[in-house]
Formats: C-alpha cells, sequence, structure tokens
C-alpha cells in the first residue's frame, strides 16, 4: 500500500476521530450529531469535494466549542482543509489568547504567511480585539500586502478615531479601489470634516451608492441640509438609507414638515424609518400622531416593530393616559420577546406608562424585574407614587437608592420635591433639598425653588417661600415667580404680590406694564406716597405708559411679543394684576403643574 504524499495527514477513521473530536469539543458540547457528520465527512474525503458542506458543518458546531478546546480541536483536522477551517473559527475567536492560538496553529501548518486570505482575516481579527501592537508584527510578517490587508488597517484606524494617522495610511497605499474612498471618506463625514469628504469625493474615480450615502450622512449629521438636498437630488441611485438620511437629518433639526415630506414620499420603508417618524412626533409631543402612525406601521406589516418602536408608542401612550392602547402594546412585546433586545430603554418606557396611567402595581412588578435600573427608572417610579398618592413610598424608594441603586440627579430631586409637595411632607421637602445641595452638591435650579414654594405655599407658609426667594435671588428667573402667584392667591397676600412686583421691576427695569400694575397693588391698598414713589420712578427711568393700553381680559394677550426669557412683559403686568384683583380666588394653576411636572419623565 503506497504511503501518503509527505506533508499530508492520513484522515483517521470515523471510528478513531469521533471519540478525539468528541473530547476535543468538551463533555457539555450537545452537539453529537454534529461531531458524527464531521467526522463522517472528513473521513470519507467529502470535504474535498464538497467544501461548502464542511463549512455549514463547523459553523454549527464551533458555536458550542469553548474557546479554549479551539486548537485542540482544529489540530486533529485535515491541513488541507485548515484554511477554511481557520477562517470558520475566526468569527468565534473572543480573546486575544483564542486569536494567538490560532495564529500559531495557521503558521505551524504552513499556511502562514503564504495563505493571504487567511493572514488578512487573522489581522481583523487582531485589531477587533483591540490589539494593534500585535496587529503591527503580524503585519511584518505578511510578505505581500493587497488592498484588502491595507483596507483592512485604514478601518481599524478610522474606527479607532485617528484621522490624521489613517489619512498618511491612504496616501501611502499603492493601490485603491472604492472601498479605500468610501472608508476614508466615511471617515471624514464622521468626524464633522465635510470640507475634507467633499475633495476627496471629487477626486475619487468611482463612486456607487454608499459614497453618495456617506456624504449625504455627513451633511444631515451636521445640520446642513440644504447641502444634504442638494446631494440626494444629484444621486444617480438611491436606496431605503440614502432617504432614511435624509429622514433623520430632518428629524435631528426638528423639522417635522420636511421629515413626513420625505417619509411620506419615500418608495420603500424599513423599521428604522419608521422609528425616525414616530421618535420625532413623540419628541414634539404630538402623541395621537404617533399612534396613528403606528397603527399604519402594524396595518402594512412589511416591517416589524423593535425595542425603539416600543419605546417611541408607550411615551405617547403615557402622556395620552390611554391605559388599554399601553396595554395592547404591552401585549406586542411579550408576543416578540424572543425577539427583542429587552434594553433598560424600554423597560423603563414600559414602567412609565404604567405610572402615569396611575397603575402602580405593574409598575413596580416591572421595575422589581429588570437586572439593571437606570436613572429615569428610579425617578419614573418615584414621581409616580408622588403623582397618585403615596409620597410616602416615593420617599421610601428613594432611600432604597441611595442605597442600592445609581445615585440621584437633579431630576430626581425635582421628583422627590414634587412628591413632598403633593403629600404635605413639608419637614421631607425641605430634608431633600437640604440634601440635594449639602450631601450631592447639585446647584437648585428654577424647578427645585418652584416645587419648594409650591410645597410651603400649600402649607400655608408664605412667609418661609418668600425667605426661600430673598435667599436665592440670584438664581431664580421670571418664569418661578408664577408659583408664588398660585400661593398667594390660596393665602390672600397682596405682601407677596408686592413683593414680586419690585424682584420682576429690577429683572425688566423698562418694561411699563411691571409698574403699572405695582402701583394698582399700593393703591388697592390705599398707600398713594408709594402709588407715587412708583410714579417718580418711572419718570426718573423714561419709562411712559402707552394712553388706552388695557392688558386685563384682553383677548389680544396671547399675540403680545415675548421676551428672550420666555416671559413677555404683558404677561408679568397681568400675573400682578391678578393678584390684586383675585387673590381671593382659589389656584388654578395646581392641575397645570401636575401635568407639567409628567413631562419629566
Amino acid at each position: 500500500m503506497p504511503s501518503p504524499p509527505p506533508g499530508r495527514r492520513s484522515p483517521p477513521a470515523t471510528t478513531a476521530l469521533l471519540p478525539r473530536l468528541r473530547a476535543a469539543a468538551g463533555p457539555s458540547s450537545p452537539q453529537r450529531l454534529l461531531l458524527q457528520s464531521l467526522a463522517l465527512v472528513l473521513t470519507s474525503g467529502l470535504s474535498a469535494s464538497h467544501p461548502a458542506l464542511s463549512s455549514r458543518l463547523l459553523n454549527s458546531l464551533l458555536p458550542h466549542v469553548p474557546g479554549r478546546r479551539l486548537p485542540a480541536l482544529l489540530r486533529l483536522l485535515p491541513r488541507d482543509h485548515l484554511t477554511l477551517l481557520l477562517l470558520s473559527a475566526k468569527r468565534h475567536a473572543r480573546s486575544l489568547p483564542a486569536a494567538s492560538a490560532l495564529h500559531a496553529l495557521a503558521v505551524s501548518s504552513g499556511h502562514l504567511p503564504s495563505d493571504l486570505r487567511l493572514a488578512n482575516s487573522l489581522l481583523s481579527l487582531y485589531l477587533s480585539l483591540g490589539s494593534p501592537a500585535s496587529a503591527r508584527r503580524f503585519l511584518a510578517d505578511i510578505p505581500r500586502p493587497d488592498t484588502v490587508t491595507w483596507n483592512t488597517l485604514l478601518r481599524a484606524c478610522l474606527r479607532l478615531g485617528l484621522l490624521p494617522a489613517a489619512r498618511r495610511l491612504f496616501d501611502e497605499m499603492p493601490e485603491r479601489d472604492v472601498v479605500s474612498y468610501n472608508s476614508m471618506l466615511a471617515g471624514y463625514a464622521e468626524h464633522g470634516d465635510m470640507v475634507g469628504a467633499r475633495g476627496l469625493f471629487d477626486e475619487m474615480p468611482e463612486r456607487d451608492v454608499v459614497t453618495w450615502n456617506s456624504m449625504l450622512a455627513g451633511y444631515a449629521r451636521r445640520g446642513e441640509m440644504e447641502s444634504a438636498r442638494k446631494v440626494f437630488d444629484e444621486m444617480p441611485v438611491r436606496d431605503v438609507v440614502t432617504w432614511n438620511s435624509m429622514l433623520d437629518g430632518y428629524a435631528q433639526a426638528g423639522d417635522v414638515t420636511m421629515a413626513r415630506l420625505v417619509f411620506d414620499g419615500m418608495p420603500r420603508r424599513s423599521t428604522v424609518s419608521w422609528n425616525v417618524i414616530l421618535a420625532l412626533y413623540a419628541k414634539v409631543k404630538d402623541w395621537p400622531e404617533c399612534l396613528r402612525l403606528f397603527d399604519a406601521m402594524m396595518a402594512v406589516g412589511d416591517n416589524v416593530p423593535n425595542e425603539k418602536t416600543f419605546v417611541s408608542v408607550l411615551t405617547a401612550c403615557g402622556n395620552l393616559g390611554d391605559l388599554e392602547r399601553g396595554k395592547w402594546v404591552h401585549g406586542l412585546v411579550r408576543e416578540r420577546w424572543e425577539g427583542l433586545v429587552p434594553d433598560v430603554l424600554l423597560l423603563t418606557a414600559l414602567l412609565t406608562m404604567y405610572a402615569k396611567c396611575g397603575v402602580m402595581e405593574t409598575a413596580r412588578e416591572i421595575f422589581d424585574s429588570m437586572s439593571e435600573k437606570s436613572v429615569p427608572s428610579w425617578n419614573s417610579m418615584i414621581i409616580g407614587y408622588g403623582l397618585h398618592g403615596h409620597s410616602e413610598k416615593a420617599l421610601e424608594l428613594f432611600l432604597e437608592m441611595e442605597k442600592t441603586g445609581p445615585q440621584p440627579n437633579e431630576t430626581t430631586f425635582i421628583c422627590m420635591l414634587s412628591s413632598c409637595a403633593h403629600g404635605g411632607l413639608v419637614l421631607e421637602g425641605w430634608w431633600c433639598f437640604d440634601r440635594m445641595v449639602r450631601f450631592y452638591n447639585i446647584e437648585p435650579k428654577a424647578e427645585h425653588f418652584g416645587c419648594m414654594m409650591d410645597l410651603l405655599g400649600r402649607a400655608g407658609l408664605l412667609k418661609d417661600s418668600e425667605n426661600l426667594v430673598k435667599n436665592v435671588q440670584g438664581k431664580v428667573s421670571p418664569a418661578l415667580w408664577g408659583t408664588l402667584v398660585s400661593a398667594s392667591r390660596t393665602q390672600n397676600s397682596s405682601k407677596l404680590g408686592e413683593f414680586v412686583g419690585k424682584k420682576l421691576i429690577e429683572m425688566k427695569p423698562t418694561e411699563v406694564g411691571l409698574y403699572v400694575l405695582l402701583s394698582n397693588i399700593y393703591a388697592a391698598e390705599g398707600r398713594w406716597d408709594d402709588v407715587e414713589k412708583v410714579r417718580l420712578m418711572m419718570k426718573e427711568k423714561g419709562v411712559e405708559k402707552d394712553v388706552g393700553l388695557s392688558l386685563v381680559g384682553s383677548s389680544e394677550l396671547e399675540h403680545q411679543p415675548v421676551i428672550e426669557d420666555g416671559v413677555s412683559s404683558q404677561r408679568n403686568a397681568v400675573m400682578l394684576d391678578v393678584m390684586t384683583v383675585r387673590v381671593k380666588q382659589p389656584s388654578e394653576e395646581s392641575s397645570c403643574r401636575e401635568g407639567s411636572l409628567l413631562s419629566v419623565l
């Protein structure tokens, strides 16, 4: 019987190979049939005539083989099939030691450095594992790098954010193909250098749809939608990525009209297309249209909703208080659970929907089931408890968050202070405010002061509310005074009206309406000397009252100009006038504030 050719091993018999394959794969491998099939293919010679069969078997087997056993398994395979097997195994080598073992095996078998396809594959593996030093050493052993080798290095530099180094490498390449140009152009676009991208685009000898899409996406990402539209109009061929880039660019710019025109004009839509338009309507708080579009998506049935889809839809359901629709969407999430990636954002959107609808038991079940909880997850539960009459539970959850959860942020304290205000927990509210400032070093914002004034005003502690404002005058914006107006109505305090009027005049000394209505406050109390002082103050500062201007009850109020901080002088005037004329009427802002506080979720 002739001996086998030198350099080749005789294929072992199936009965001898199978136990060795099984031992190499490990006792925990469930793929007994695959091992038997692989042994049969290798010993029968089918792997030579049907290489795809060997590849398919390996791709099915290798995910079940522990990485430490992979080299031992590959050593049992014939050398003439090692290249194919190593290329298959590369996808399952998730660590640097496993990659080094594959490298050593390829060298010892004689496949490296001559097998350029295998060399490029291993080079990509080293770079994907974050080991540029190993990649450099390996590159030095490749005798004749080809364009694929250079492109692999170029993409690695760009992935690491090394744009200048990538450009030097690009300039040194002996040959470039459209992949080289596209990689470099995408690098410029992702770094926001559209001048460099345009220069490269103009000098390209050949372009494909990827080239055009990179330019379009770069302009859209920078908000240069006119340039993006110009590229879009010039494109010889467009695909769904092209349309999605335009849609996302308008969505990021907040241009609902143009985004909807692009969406309605799309010849084909992907799940990404639906997600972008749904997220846009959720962002601009057009909850009904968000749900209408979701219904249309489900009716068409061409695209399967994913986690991002459900986040937008659940947000809309929660803000509309549409519990029935929210439960239906929750059912869809359950049906598709196996195909979803149940991240913290999706679960937080789900529990927030139930919290806003007042179903705190279900919200708590979802919250407790989460293996990872973000700060928004805790915030949603806290404000949910607070706004639905469970302020004590909100406080308990906050204490639990301090012990076992992430560090509270400024929104957490808005939720806590609001919960204390709704529950009348004055001491607890002061404790939270003090803890925020002293322990967490969070600078109070207008929302925090507003919650504290609401808390003190509801408890009838207007003096404390005034003192709080006096101590933090520099941090208070004009929008905050509305809370004091609400409190003054309930407490019948014209003194507070005087205080607010003076502060608003300090902030806006040239607005006539503030002086007029401060004068009206004094006149209502018969303080004529103070009325005269206000008039002298107006004269000294050159502030004149327009003849015949009446703002109280004016239907033109909503058309008055708005100043830069969002509060017009006329609105300030009406705010003060209401304090003098209607201080005995009950507050109407509380329910409005409850609604606005829900928006922090």
